[in-house]
């Protein structure tokens, strides 16, 4: 039986009054790939947030990898990649933008961090741009540089925050190749939300759709026509 990456129970989350998460429960895999759809609204971030330690004051359970998810712990945290809101340093170049990221993990030895880096640029195929100044990336390099940095502590589960945002035809394919070839390469479990329906239905193992705060539909993806109609009226 493959063993799950993360576990959420009755995951609930208010601000003031107003109760965004009302219990949501899922399951994330190794090598699988889940797409978030919902309304602007509806959660989703809110609910990466949690699983990122991003925000607290939530009720519910969070195990990952069979124990309780503590975010405050260096070690768990490394565990899991993120593409939320990164920033770069424009006037340096990608490689330099990583060590200084790479710098600040404690739990990534020194004469690791070469080789972590070199292999993240090669991942995401920009080790030819490793000295170029990120102020002269195009938006879809900038984003696999995103993703570099996200990989750089080998984690077990990423969670992508609107990933295809702003990326042309082209920049989506690549980045939906590189989500691909993680899971198939290193049995990463990918949590993503998107307003694009049809990347969703396209990339994705399972769909989750999120509505008034609870998972209102969720099953294995069936890459057929008439889901993307069914999962808009799921969205409404």
């Amino acid at each position: 039986m493959t063993a799950t990456i993360l576990t959420i129970n009755d995951l609930r989350k208010s601000y003031g009054r107003t109760e965004i998460l009302k219990g949501i429960d899922l399951e994330l895999l190794p090598g699988k790939i889940t797409g978030l759809l919902g309304r602007n609204g509806a959660g989703k971030t809110t609910l990466m947030k949690c699983v990122l330690g991003l925000t607290s004051h939530y009720q519910g359970r969070l195990i990952f990898c069979g124990s309780p998810l503590d975010t405050s712990d260096t070690a768990s945290k490394n565990r899991i990649g993120s593409l939320v809101d990164v920033q770069f340093y424009e006037d340096l170049n990608a490689y330099d933008n990583l060590m200084l990221s790479i710098r600040l993990i404690p739990s990534i030895p020194k004469k690791e961090r070469k080789r972590r880096i070199k292999e993240s640029l090669a991942f995401v195929e920009l080790s030819n741009a490793a000295r170029k100044k990120v102020k002269n990336f195009s938006f879809g390099m900038k984003q696999r540089l995103a993703l570099a940095l996200a990989l750089i502590t080998e984690p077990e589960l990423l969670i992508l925050d609107e990933p295809f945002v702003g990326l042309d035809p082209i920049g989506v394919e690549e980045v939906k190749e590189l989500l691909k070839k993680l899971c198939r390469e290193r049995g990463t479990a990918i949590l993503f939300s998107s307003h694009q329906m049809q990347e969703v239905c396209d990339l994705t193992d399972h769909i989750l759709v999120l509505s008034n705060g609870v998972i209102s539909y969720a099953d294995q993806n069936s890459h057929v026509d008439d889901q993307q109609a069914q999962l808009i009226e799921l969205m409404k």
